[in-house]
């Protein structure tokens, strides 16, 4: 029942209304939309059996549903303690009150699934009401003291604690109204403003004298700042090789750079990252650690760029130590990244999904074979009317498996949007582990066929079939997939 109940929620949040509409420069039958958003970032300590404490930090992006209530994506993970590679992804709902001038009441409730680390958390399973009281630091920025109580249900944590967070205000930016290619003029980012998505390829070589070595695949997002050359982001990789499955890490990051040749642009810069991770025996114990880097990135083509880094990785507190290597190939998502004032570009189809899985035949390290279930997200952008990119992250929450998670990167092929009848197919690949599954090494390989149950041009029912191999090992299971989908037209090339 929870699980119908978390997507029904994600499909209310961003099929809500949109509010403060503005036309678009020039004859295309198009206006912009605004859709209010507020992230919130928080900070608590959470007590769990034998007295052990571990400092939890939670991130959220909660759209506007009118009448106060906001819901959307969030994740938790371990920050400090011996905890270091729990992490829980799911959906948060929201509803705030103003109490007097610059002062707001929030309440919450998170349901999602995860775990890592060793801790008692069942099948993965966590719920999380909460209370906020907010006060007004600026126009759209807010601090506030948080009560909480954290439970896996089919575990053993169950804590109350005080926390801190930190909120603020946006604006979702898309189009409606015009069919996707159609020309957009604008100065300002669509979407979540990011304005570069990168597909990187890592490895870490262990400064312990094991010369031990592990390969991440991951993904990172990158937004300008009015400065040129300086970007700051978010990214999340997963292990991929080395022995190291169910490691995984989300970072933010922010980089500076300078051109040595302006066309093709050449440059070589400077990047620092520092964030959450752990898992996969890797040494994090609480979960902080940070990166430094030297890089190069070269632009071959208009809105592609080819780009390496060397550099090191240390735990904030742990003996992690690593010399890291990255590439990464990077696709412009903005048609204003060259800088340009109301730069041309044209209406790009992306589509934000929610999704639970049910993977029937999945083995576990004990040699056993059972189901799990798994919710997660994923984030698709047309690459044509066909033709598609999608990133994707799922967590267990049923199956005895609640560490496991999964993040994977592929492309799909689908029928034309807006038609009674349509289908898809989608090819991916990533990293999984965790919650006792055995996934080798941690590549995985998965491919789900998927046909539309109902919906309009703009907001579907799925259901898919297909299924999750190991690279390493060979092992198959099969996935069954119901989904629920809300597109958007966002500026591109």
């Amino acid at each position: 029942m929870h699980r119908t109940f978390a997507l029904l929620l994600l499909n209310a949040a961003v099929a809500g209304p949109c509010l403060a509409q503005a036309d678009t420069p020039g004859d295309a039958p198009l206006r912009a939309e605004l859709l209010p958003t507020s992230g919130m970032l928080g900070v608590e300590n959470v007590r769990l059996p034998g007295g052990e404490r571990m400092g939890l930090v939670g991130g959220s992006l909660l759209f506007d549903i009118g009448a106060d209530w906001g819901l959307g994506p969030a994740v938790y993970g371990a920050a400090s303690g011996r905890r270091g590679g729990l992490f829980v992804g799911g959906v948060e709902l929201q509803r705030r009150w103003a109490i007097s001038r610059g002062w707001s009441l929030a309440a919450g409730l998170f349901a999602g699934g995860g775990g890592g680390a060793g801790a008692p958390v069942g099948n993965g399973l966590m719920l999380r009401p909460a209370l906020t009281l907010l006060t007004d630091l600026g126009p759209s920025l807010q601090a506030g003291l948080s009560w909480s109580h954290v439970r896996f249900p089919s575990g053993d944590i169950g804590s109350s604690q005080l926390g801190l967070t930190l909120a603020w205000r946006q604006e979702f930016r898309h189009y409606v109204g015009g069919a996707p290619g159609a020309p957009v003029q604008s100065s300002q980012s669509s979407g979540l403003g990011f304005d570069r998505i990168s597909a990187t390829a890592t490895r870490y070589r262990f400064s312990d004298g094991s010369d031990r070595r592990i390969g991440l695949a991951g993904a990172r997002l990158e937004r300008r700042s009015g400065l040129d050359g300086l970007v700051w982001g978010l990214e999340a990789a997963g292990a991929a090789a080395g022995d190291a499955a169910g490691y995984m890490e989300i970072l933010g990051t922010a980089g500076a750079s300078v051109a040595l040749l302006p066309d093709p642009s050449w440059r070589v810069g400077l990047r620092v990252a520092a964030g959450l991770g752990g898992g996969g025996a890797v040494p994090t114990e609480g979960g902080l650690l940070g990166k430094a880097a030297l890089g190069t990135e070269f632009s071959p083509w208009p809105g592609w760029s080819l780009g390496g880094e060397i550099g090191v990785v240390r735990g904030a507190n742990s003996p992690l130590r690593a010399r890291t290597a990255q590439v990464w190939l990077g696709v412009e998502l903005e048609p204003g990244l060259d800088g340009r004032p109301n730069a041309t570009g044209r209406v790009v189809r992306s589509e934000w999904t929610a999704a639970l899985q049910h993977h029937t035949r999945v083995p576990r390290r004990d040699r056993t074979t059972g189901s799990l279930d798994t919710i997660g997200l994923k984030l698709t952008r047309a690459l044509g009317e066909h033709l598609y990119v999608t990133g994707q992250a799922h967590s267990a929450f049923g199956g005895g498996a609640g560490a496991y998670s999964v993040g994977l990167v592929g492309v799909g092929l689908a029928t034309t949007p807006g038609r009674p009848r349509r289908f898809g197919v989608e090819l991916l690949a990533g990293a999984a582990g965790g919650g006792g599954v055995q996934t080798g090494g941690g590549a995985l390989y998965q491919g789900v066929a998927w046909a539309k149950l109902a919906g309009g041009p703009d907001s579907e029912w799925r259901v898919g079939l297909g299924a999750a191999r190991a690279r390493r090992d060979g092992t198959t299971s099969p996935v069954v997939e119901l989904s629920w989908t809300r597109a958007f037209g966002l500026a591109g090339r």
